[in-house]
């Protein structure tokens, strides 16, 4: 007869060869975690060492190269300035304005001050603007704004649109610009500024046969279109449609025009207007 089986503990002694052999598997193992770990990392500096370094030539190349670019465009055996263009002058002589600008025949264009040869120019009341351009290899550009004079001041003295005095400069047919009741003979701004930008503008529409414009207190403007013509006055913000009345005007009294001495064309008040308007 089989008796009851009885479970015994093993001795101590008999677990400790298998839990040495567990701890250098583990020791092994980790061993090789840290070696493939050295390996990755030796590998990974290697290839960001050669990034490194790939990106320090090209940086040295490039500086090497913006070096040699620089050199080469201040070199004045390669872009010394050997001509200066000048655009868009009328009244000014090209090489006055080419000299009045300073800069430097032989010096790199690269070390050219566009800047202040535009200041330069622009202290000449004649110069309204200028744009100034380098054209590689040996020339600079200079493209000029000049100012319209509208009227003559007298005494060799013309007037822009904007207010600027110039210098009389050649020959120009333009009206006489006087004062019509204003104390003293001395127009101010206020009322010269819209007087002016009206003459540029009838200047540029074709109406540039005005021998004389006299200019009141109250902003009106008085055309005068010399002997066997009446005097025109008209208000500045409203030229073109009072020069139109005058136009339906003329046509309608025709000869007996020049009868008249002076005739408003602030409003249309008059009969022989208000039949060329259409009864307006």
């Amino acid at each position: 007869m089989i008796g009851p089986t009885v479970a015994h503990r093993a001795p101590s002694g008999t677990t400790t060869p298998r839990q040495g052999t567990n701890a250098r598997i583990q020791e092994v193992t980790r061993q090789s975690q840290r070696s493939v770990a050295r390996s990755r990392f030796a590998a990974k500096a290697k290839t960001n060492s050669v990034k490194v370094l790939a990106s320090l030539l090209v940086v040295a190349a490039v500086v090497a190269g913006a070096a040699f670019l620089w050199k080469v465009a201040t070199d004045p055996r390669w872009t010394g300035l050997s001509a200066i263009e000048v655009r868009g002058v009328h009244r000014e002589d090209p090489g006055n304005v080419a000299a009045s600008s300073g800069l430097a025949w032989g010096t790199s264009l690269a070390r050219q001050d566009l800047s202040k040869a535009r200041g330069r120019l622009l202290v000449d009341p004649w110069i309204l603007d200028v744009k100034t351009r380098r054209r590689w290899p040996h020339r600079v550009r200079l493209e000029i704004r000049e100012r319209i004079p509208v009227a003559d001041l007298g005494a060799g003295r013309w007037i822009a649109a904007d207010g600027t005095v110039l210098p009389r400069r050649g020959d120009a047919v333009l009206p006489h610009l006087i004062s019509g009741d204003v104390p003293g003979g001395r127009l101010p701004p206020a009322l010269l500024a819209p007087a002016l930008v009206a003459m540029g503008r009838m200047q540029a529409a074709g109406w540039t046969d005005f021998a004389q414009a006299s200019v009141f207190r109250d902003g009106s403007v008085e055309l005068d279109r010399g002997a066997g013509s009446p005097r025109l006055l008209v208000r500045p913000e409203d030229w073109k449609r009072a020069l139109a009345r005058w136009v339906a005007l003329r046509r309608e009294l025709g000869d007996r025009a020049a009868l008249f001495s002076e005739i408003d064309l602030r409003h249309g008040s008059c009969v022989a207007l208000r039949r060329a308007e259409g009864g307006a």
